[in-house]
């Protein structure tokens, strides 16, 4: 039977033919979407302001100067990256919550308000901190190794908060960052293997001595670990990114997004740049 005769004897195919092979291609482009190279921007806040962040060294960070937008007041600021670069997405590291406890609580609500996706690491340390920004309806609430109080709250969490749920996998100089006693002989890679394992499926592999540099990334053999281990699980890279290269070397290596602040603020990832990153 030729492909018309077919047709001819189901005519509801040859009548909504277009409509779809319309419906085909919006879910083709969908799925595209969802396997892009997405670009989330770094926000530090120190002090109720952005901050700069440098290699870590968080008493030696300075208000933010920024090529996009000119104002250090995070709202205001997050708003006008959305504006001129059309992001969406914002890492907000909120120094003051994990320095002292004091949280930017009426930032973070406002934000969710102008429908702002935050990866918020507010310095959580427990399942019942996570719960608390859940409750304020934070697009992902992140879980860090410098913070979280041990091994068991972190898999409870990924139980219980499942895909909105980032463990931030901090370190500086490839060495983890943490006071805790059972992971300072433990390796990033052991550290890593062990969350994946505990049912985390957002990962945040970041090195902190490499923020603010520009100089490169130097997580991409982690992710390639990260990736062999777990065809699934969302990689976000963070720390040196800046340049297009660096992108398509950390997109190679498996990971699915990347955290930057540093390039955005210098006009190296304009707006044409952020779009070629996310055909990628």
């Amino acid at each position: 039977m030729s492909q018309w005769k077919f047709c001819r004897n189901y005519p509801a195919i040859t009548h909504n033919g277009p409509k779809i092979i319309s419906a085909i291609i919006s879910f083709l482009c969908f799925l595209r979407k969802l396997d892009a190279m997405r670009v989330i921007a770094a926000i530090d806040i120190l002090n109720g302001q952005v901050v700069a962040g440098l290699s870590g060294v968080r008493e030696s960070y300075k208000p933010l100067i920024s090529k996009v937008v000119s104002t250090t007041y995070p709202f205001e600021l997050v708003m006008g990256m959305r504006e001129a670069l059309g992001l969406n997405d914002f890492y907000i590291a909120d120094l003051d919550a994990i320095l002292t406890g004091k949280k930017n609580e009426h930032l973070y609500s406002s934000l969710v308000k102008e429908g702002i996706h935050i990866y918020l690491d507010a310095g959580s340390k427990n399942c019942a901190d996570l719960q608390y920004l859940m409750n304020i309806d934070v697009f992902k609430v992140v879980a860090g190794l410098e913070t979280i109080e041990s091994s068991e709250e972190l898999k409870t969490a990924a139980k219980r908060f499942g895909s909105r749920l980032v463990f931030s996998l901090d370190m500086k100089d490839g060495v983890p960052f943490t006071t805790r006693e059972e992971l300072v002989l433990k390796s990033s890679q052991s550290i890593m293997q062990d969350a994946i394992d505990a049912g985390v499926n957002h990962l945040f592999i970041l090195d902190l001595a490499k923020v603010g540099t520009g100089k490169g990334a130097s997580t991409d053999g982690l992710i390639a670990k990260a990736r062999a281990q777990s065809e699934e699980i969302f990689i976000m890279a963070g720390g040196g990114i800046g340049s297009f290269q660096d992108v398509i070397g950390l997109k190679n290596s498996g990971a699915n997004a990347v955290v930057v602040s540093r390039a955005l603020h210098d006009g190296t990832f304009d707006r044409q740049v952020i779009k070629e990153i996310s055909a990628l």
